[in-house]
């Protein structure tokens, strides 16, 4: 089967295409940043369906937004993002599948020994994302500094998310 797992964002989502278990191609869609938010939504989704109908691929592996995000802005570019993915999938007749970022995570082992109240949680989940996308398949994605714009943790995140999905 061919899977494409996706970490969305209006500005830099990550992506990767496996066939089985074997993952074939990765990158990045980069949205020009000073296009509206709507409009990086309707690039991001033109995107993805080139690579979906490149790749043929037959189901589609998506993170779900985090609702506890406190920036109502965001939230709401975040889930317009995932509803526009989900009609993209829905046009095209791919199986579209949602993953919540806290259980691929946690069934990859990422959420361990991360002390309470540590105040960059999220950079060393990236951090660790793009390691363990690494070792798993032989990459070398980068992870530079929690702000570095090198890093491609988008790329990982989609990597590890697809990768649940097939090893449940």
């Amino acid at each position: 089967m061919i899977r494409m797992g996706l970490d969305g964002s209006t500005k830099c989502s990550g992506w990767c295409i496996f066939d089985d278990d074997k993952l074939l191609h990765h990158g990045k869609i980069i949205a020009d940043k000073n296009l509206e938010w709507r409009e990086r939504v309707v690039y991001m989704m033109n995107q993805v369906a080139i690579l979906i109908k490149k790749y043929k691929v037959e189901e589609l592996c998506v993170e779900l937004p985090v609702k506890t995000i406190a920036n109502v802005n965001t939230l709401e570019q975040l889930f317009s993002l995932h509803g526009a993915i989900l009609g993209v999938a829905s046009a095209l007749h791919i199986k579209f599948t949602p993953v919540n970022v806290n259980t691929w995570r946690k069934e990859l082992g990422l959420l361990v020994d991360i002390p309470k109240g540590t105040k960059d949680k999220r950079s060393i989940l990236k951090e660790r994302s793009v390691k363990l996308a690494n070792k798993l398949y032989d990459l070398d994605l980068i992870w530079k500094s929690k702000t570095s714009k090198d890093n491609d943790d988008d790329i990982s995140d989609a990597i590890l998310i697809a990768h649940t999905v097939i090893h449940k």
